[in-house]
């Protein structure tokens, strides 16, 4: 089902325009009514595909553009990602420039179909253009851009929900109570994992909210929950860094009186233990900065993503 124009036009003042639903299960729906009469959705990262999972429950069937533990800022479209798009209903993603690659893969499907933008509403922090690794399409700019990664915020997490379940009705009304009502649910359980969160880190003086990662995605975390990010070096960012970017990170990280660094789920961490090792600091477990884990981990959901970078982080610094 489209939206219709009125419709379409107050979505997009909210900063949510076109989106799609994947029809590949087409042959599978001839054969299960069921199948058939889902509604198919696309979404363009881990999180915001399991957000929708929870909101849209049986009435749903939705495919991910990106995979667990696929690096978003480095992927590049395979000519499937070209299909789903091309008979899509309803697609939703990240927005803020964390798809950077999601323009022209919607250009070369001819995608036509109904997009939600997920941080639709929130307002967005800065983050230096050079530090954007999410494939933006900014040229030699310099100085700031956005930041996509709104969703290390539980707040924003609601946000988004509510945008989704929003999206949901819009496109199939005839489920809107349904959607509705898992949302709320949903929204409980963020909220009761915000305040859990809160209390665990209660367990941390200001002084010890420090955080140095190789991947500048949690300042939305930061403002939240009353930490300081400090500025992330080449040292952790670059695999085989200068001797002079890794001195000058020790010597940062003594002066800073740190008590831990952490790194992105995945990333090579050569660099980051022999920066453990002279700086006498300890390597957090690793975080999931820009999606949700493995299907074999513990943050393998939105919400299990986030409690256990919670706990890495007060494990680590306390």
């Amino acid at each position: 089902m489209r939206l219709t124009a009125f419709a379409a036009l107050a979505l997009s003042v909210l900063g949510i325009t076109p989106f799609l639903v994947n029809g590949l299960a087409a042959a599978e729906g001839a054969a299960d009514p069921q199948v058939a009469s889902q509604l198919k959705v696309v979404t363009g990262n881990t999180i915001v595909q399991d957000i929708v999972r929870h909101i849209g429950g049986d009435l749903v069937t939705s495919t991910c553009l990106l995979q667990a533990g696929v690096d978003p800022h480095s992927y590049q479209p395979v000519p499937e990602d070209v299909k789903r798009l091309s008979t899509a209903q309803l697609v939703i993603i990240n927005g803020l420039g964390f798809e950077g690659w999601f323009a022209g893969l919607a250009k070369e499907s001819g995608f036509k179909g109904t997009l939600l933008i997920a941080t639709a509403g929130i307002e967005p922090l800065k983050m230096d253009a050079e530090e954007d690794g999410h494939g933006n399409d900014h040229g030699h700019a310099h100085g700031k851009v956005d930041d996509p990664h709104a969703f290390n915020s539980i707040a924003s997490g609601v946000r988004y929900a509510e945008n989704i379940r929003d999206a949901l009705i819009a496109t199939d009304s005839a489920h809107a109570d349904t959607y509705r009502t898992n949302s709320v649910a949903y929204i409980t359980e963020l909220r009761k994992t915000d305040a859990w969160a809160k209390k665990e880190f209660a367990a941390l003086t200001r002084a010890q909210r420090k955080l140095i990662t190789n991947h500048d995605a949690l300042q939305y975390f930061a403002k939240e929950y009353g930490f300081e990010i400090l500025a992330p070096n080449t040292a952790l960012e670059d695999s085989e860094p200068s001797a002079k970017d890794v001195a000058e990170l020790v010597t940062f990280i003594r002066a800073q009186q740190v008590k831990g660094v952490f790194l992105e789920f995945g990333k090579n961490d050569k660099v980051i233990r022999q920066i453990s090792t002279e700086a006498a600091v300890t390597i957090g477990n690793a975080l999931y900065l820009d999606g949700v884990g493995p299907a074999d981990s513990p943050a393998n959901t939105y919400v299990g993503m986030f409690r256990s970078n919670v706990t890495n982080i007060v494990n680590c610094l306390k």
